[in-house]
């Protein structure tokens, strides 16, 4: 495995409801990172040009000077990470963060429209402006990874689209809304709706996952959004979602993966903690142990 170097996004502008900025600060600073191998790095927590507690703004083309700034500068910072050969995690902040995320691992592959990505959440965030019920951000990176949305998210470090639809799943699904599903639909996009994982196991829903993601890509990645999971097990999110995925079936599956031991697989992104609103630390906790099964 490749050393292991993590990247914080500390901002909250593409969220409606602003907290999770504070997640990589918080995470970082805890004892559940503490505990995790020595040898993993914390490269950086970049912050945006402003931040809720100096100015305000609603969700919606107000804040996009800043969802695009922590974009370019994330990107940045994984592009430089990759050139030294390590294994960028990025930890959120707000999901709005992928659209930087995944064009700098694209572009440094070389990988544009083959790049695999399998995009574990509650909710498909493949809205545009024009179908968007929140107006906020968060709710359209993976649209604008496969070329729909606003120009600036769509060509965050060259013209997109990033990703082509056939290299693309969604797993835990069961928040949405009719615009951002007719969209992935045309496009052809896999979708694991919560319903077909509790009827076929997680086990074999993440096997179909890797195998669409491998097939014909340059390299893969995984996108976590926490309220992919229970709202149960993780009360600390932007926006959590009941009946969702259940560590004791996620984190099995995760281990005996070895994903840690497989070339394919060039980053991860974990994002949309949010601490104020955790519970006994339970979403902390869980980060601490998606590392641990999936890397370590």
């Amino acid at each position: 495995m490749k050393k292991i170097v993590f990247i914080g996004s500390a901002s909250g502008w593409g969220a409606q409801i602003r907290g999770t900025e504070k997640g990589p600060y918080h995470f970082q600073n805890s004892k559940e990172f503490s505990s995790l191998p020595s040898s993993w790095i914390w490269k950086e927590t970049l912050a945006p040009l402003k931040t809720a507690e100096e100015i305000f703004l609603p969700p919606g083309y107000l804040t996009l000077p800043y969802v695009e700034d922590i974009c370019l500068r994330v990107a940045h910072s994984i592009e430089e990470t990759l050139k030294n050969k390590d294994f960028p995690i990025v930890m959120g902040g707000d999901h709005s963060v992928a659209a930087g995320t995944w064009a700098a691992v694209a572009r440094h592959l070389k990988a544009k429209e083959k790049l695999g990505l399998i995009w574990i959440d509650a909710h498909m965030d493949a809205h545009t402006m024009e179908t968007t019920p929140s107006k906020a951000y968060y709710g359209m990176p993976l649209a604008a990874l496969l070329g729909h949305g606003d120009f600036s998210l769509v060509n965050v470090l060259a013209k997109g689209p990033i990703l082509s639809p056939q290299h693309v799943c969604l797993i835990g699904v069961r928040s949405y809304e009719e615009g951002e599903e007719n969209l992935l639909k045309r496009l052809g996009v896999r979708i694991f709706y919560i319903e077909e994982i509790e009827k076929r196991g997680f086990d074999a829903v993440f096997q179909d996952a890797l195998a669409l993601v491998k097939k014909g890509t340059k390299g893969y990645g995984i996108s976590i959004d926490l309220d992919a999971f229970d709202s149960e097990e993780a009360p600390g999110v932007s926006a959590p979602v009941p009946h969702g995925l259940r560590q004791k079936d996620v984190f099995p599956v995760l281990k005996l993966a070895q994903l840690k031991n497989d070339a394919d697989f060039k980053a991860l992104e974990i994002v949309e903690y949010s601490p104020d609103r955790d519970k006994n630390d339970k979403t902390l906790s869980l980060m601490r142990d998606i590392l641990l099964n999936l890397l370590s």
